[in-house]
Parts: structure tokens; C-alpha cells; sequence
């Protein structure tokens, strides 16, 4: 019996011991919820960026906003004004396309949009753009005036002037309707026409730059380079954060050869307009001929990014890599791109000279050889005489023209600054065109 208290009185202990060294069970703990920013938050943190000119930061809010909610129109349109920032058209025309997939009317998508189309070469798709939405409000100011540039664009000056006339029919006291009129009848030829239209616009506006700038081509039209460069620098003189001024002034110098000179004036140019291809194709043109090759070779490399395979880039490019960069095999490829272009290329064939010279130093292993460019090799800008320029220099004319200098015009667009704003402002098309009080978004 004894032996039997003994063995439980043990078995007890042991358990009690064994219970000791137990851990408590766990105790449950809630699950802390993750709470999903809403598209709408990811908004105000795009615009905030916007603020601090974060561009990156706020076209990833921007971006993750509208793969959120696909029907916010305002983030669709801000992720387009951030691309633009960043120099990115593509994404910019996709963006501004699918804010009018959200918001069919919106103002400030339209008149972007139409610009990205022009900055693009896209001309008809610009025309149809504006023509739609006259439709809903056939005096728009803005729409007419944008119309009547891509229509001067294309050449389709009939058009271009009865835009003008509708407009100034209601708004008589357009000055940027007479600018662009007058440019209209300057590329006509009809040089009298466009002195007397340009002349009204002086009257409803003395210092606006863009007249002075505009009456400068008609100056060099009329073959009085004097008076010409005297109406350029007056027009900076009024206005230095006018893009069309800084380009002829550049162009003027180029023309002289003074290329440092004309590489200051299109430095400010791209600064005003960096999406605008001719005033980085103007500046290779200056650091070509200031022998600065290899910022010219980016030069022209950001031309191309801006305008796919744009002949006076690719050729340009192919002239720096055959001489003081000495790359024969990239100096080929560029030639090479240049000849699979399609249309008339003025320098098809110097060109094709150039692919077999290249082909016989190759051969020869000459590929690494130290020489003089070819005595035939010209400064792509700054080996022109003045008056043997096209001095209507419009960046969007057809590709592999030589535009030296341009008329001055502000094309309506929406706010380019963002913050889920929209409304009109001054532009970058190179002839004045209309400039507009900014109006506020619906957010």
C-alpha cells in the first residue's frame, strides 16, 4: 500500500514538473488591416508632386491612380502634362487620348492633345481634333486659332484664312487672328497683304513681341536685313521668354557663323520649349560649327527621340561620326538610315558618296583611321548666306527642310503646369497664334 502512495505521489510530481515547463498557448492577435489608397488619394499625391515639380513621383501616382479608377479624367490629363515634363510625347498623346475616353468635352486634354499631335508632325490628326470640337462651339477662339495653324501647316491656306476671317468676325480685336492671317499671306507670297494684316495686330497690341517678330520676316522678305535683325532683338527685348524670338535671333547668328552666339540663343530656345525638335536641331546646327561634336551628336540624338528618323538629324549624325568622332561604322548606319528614306533628300546623293567611301576604308581596315572630314563636309547650319535662308521657320513643316527662321504664334493650350488644372495659354507653335485666360478644371 505504501508502495502505491510512493508511485502516485512521483507521478503527481512528475506532471506537475512536466506542467511547469509548458508554454501558455498562444494568445489570438486580430489581423491588421491594410487600408488601399483610393484613386482619388493618389491624385492629391500626383498634384502635390506636381507642386514640387516631382515629375517622376507624380506620374507614378498618376499612373497608379488611373489603373485605379480609368474614369478619372483629370489623372489621365495630368499624367499627360507630367510627360510632357519629361519630354515624353508619346506618353503624353496616349494620356491626353484617354482623358477624352473619360471626359469627351474636356477642354484642357483637347488643347494639349492637339498640340502633342502637332509637335508630332500628326497634322490631320490636329485638323480632326479641332474640327470636332468646333462642332459644339463653331467661334471658339482657341479651336480656330489652332485650326488655322495646322491648316497653314498643310498648306491648306484657303482654309487657314477663312478660319481666321470666322474668327475675327465675332473677335475683331484679335491680334493674335491678324498675326497668324499675316503669315498665312506672307507664305502665299502676298507680302503687301500680310505688312497691312500685321500692322492692325501692332495697333490692338504695340508691344506685343510676336508683331515685331513676325514683321521681322516680312523685313527679310523684303530683303532688308538691317531692319530685320533690329525687329528680332526688339521683340526679346519685349518678351525674353518668347521661343519663336530666341530661334530667329539664333538663326541670325548662325547665318553670320557666330555659332556660340547662336548655340546661347537656342539654349534659352529649348529651355522654353523642350519638346520642340527644330530648336535642338538648330542648336547641333551651332555646336557643329563651334567643332563642340560630341553635344552636337546628342543634340542630334535628342532630335531623333522627338521626331523618329529625321533626315537633317541622321545626316548630321553621320557627317560627326565620319569626321572628328571617327566611328565609320556608325558613321554607315546613319548614311545608311538617312538613304531608306522615303521622299526627295538633298543630299541623297553625298550620302550614298559617303556609304562607299566608308565601305572602302572598311575593306582597307582603315575603320580606326585618324582624318580630316571630307572637304566636302559643310557646317549643316551655319555655312548659309542670310538671304539665301527659307526664313519662315516652322517646326512643323515637313521633315528634311531647312526652316532657319519663323513666325511667332501662341497656340491655345491646357495648363501645362498642372496641379488638375486646365485652360489656355500661350504655346509653342512658332507663329503667334492665340493666347487665352486659363480656366479652372473640374476635378
Amino acid at each position: 500500500m505504501r508502495t502505491n502512495k510512493i508511485f502516485f505521489t512521483a507521478l503527481f510530481a512528475a506532471f506537475l514538473a512536466a506542467c511547469a515547463g509548458a508554454k501558455p498557448a498562444p494568445t489570438p492577435v486580430d489581423l491588421v488591416e491594410v487600408k488601399e489608397e483610393t484613386a482619388e488619394e493618389l491624385f492629391e499625391q500626383g498634384v502635390e508632386a506636381m507642386k514640387a515639380e516631382n515629375w517622376n513621383d507624380a506620374k507614378e501616382a498618376f499612373t497608379k491612380a488611373v489603373e485605379r479608377d480609368p474614369s478619372l479624367a483629370n489623372a489621365h490629363y495630368d499624367l499627360g502634362v507630367v510627360s510632357e515634363q519629361l519630354g515624353d510625347l508619346a506618353a503624353a498623346e496616349a494620356a491626353y487620348e484617354a482623358t477624352l475616353q473619360a471626359d469627351p468635352s474636356h477642354r484642357g486634354a483637347r488643347l494639349n492633345l492637339g498640340q502633342v499631335y502637332r509637335l508630332r508632325g500628326s497634322f490631320s490628326k490636329a485638323a480632326k481634333l479641332y474640327e470636332e470640337a468646333l462642332k459644339e462651339d463653331e467661334y471658339d477662339v482657341d479651336y480656330l486659332n489652332n485650326l488655322a495653324v495646322i491648316y497653314r501647316l498643310e498648306k491648306r491656306y484657303d482654309e487657314a484664312i477663312a478660319s481666321l476671317r470666322k474668327l475675327l468676325s465675332r473677335t475683331p480685336a484679335n491680334a493674335e487672328a491678324y498675326k497668324n492671317l499675316g503669315l498665312v499671306y506672307l507664305d502665299q507670297g502676298n507680302v503687301r497683304l500680310a505688312e497691312f494684316v500685321l500692322a492692325e495686330a501692332r495697333k490692338l497690341d504695340d508691344q506685343d513681341a510676336g508683331v515685331f517678330n513676325n514683321l521681322g520676316l516680312i523685313a527679310l522678305r523684303n530683303d532688308d536685313r538691317r531692319q530685320a535683325l533690329g525687329l528680332f532683338a526688339r521683340a526679346v527685348e519685349l518678351d525674353g521668354e518668347c521661343y519663336s524670338c530666341r530661334m530667329n535671333v539664333g538663326a541670325a547668328a548662325l547665318a553670320f557663323r557666330d555659332y556660340e552666339a547662336a548655340h546661347t540663343a537656342f539654349e534659352k530656345a529649348k529651355q522654353l520649349e523642350p519638346n520642340s525638335f527644330q530648336a535642338h536641331l538648330m542648336d547641333a546646327f551651332a555646336l557643329d560649327g563651334a567643332k563642340r561634336a560630341q553635344e552636337a551628336a546628342a543634340a542630334y540624338e535628342r532630335v531623333l527621340t522627338l521626331r523618329a528618323e529625321h533626315p537633317d538629324a541622321l545626316f548630321g549624325l553621320g557627317e560627326l561620326y565620319n569626321g572628328p568622332l571617327s566611328d565609320l561604322s556608325k558613321a554607315k548606319e546613319y548614311y545608311q538610315r538617312y538613304l531608306a528614306l522615303s521622299g526627295n533628300l538633298p543630299k541623297r546623293e553625298l550620302a550614298d558618296q559617303r556609304v562607299q567611301m566608308i565601305d572602302l576604308r572598311l575593306q582597307a581596315g582603315q575603320d580606326q583611321a585618324q582624318e580630316e572630314a571630307p572637304a566636302a563636309r559643310k557646317s549643316s547650319g551655319g555655312d548659309k548666306d542670310l538671304g539665301e535662308m527659307d526664313f519662315d521657320f516652322i517646326p512643323e513643316d515637313q521633315a528634311g527642310e531647312d526652316e532657319d527662321l519663323e513666325g511667332d504664334a501662341g497656340e491655345g493650350e491646357g495648363d501645362l503646369d498642372g496641379e488638375g488644372v486646365e485652360g489656355d495659354g500661350s504655346a509653342g507653335v512658332d507663329e503667334e497664334e492665340g493666347t487665352h485666360p486659363d480656366e479652372d478644371a473640374l476635378e
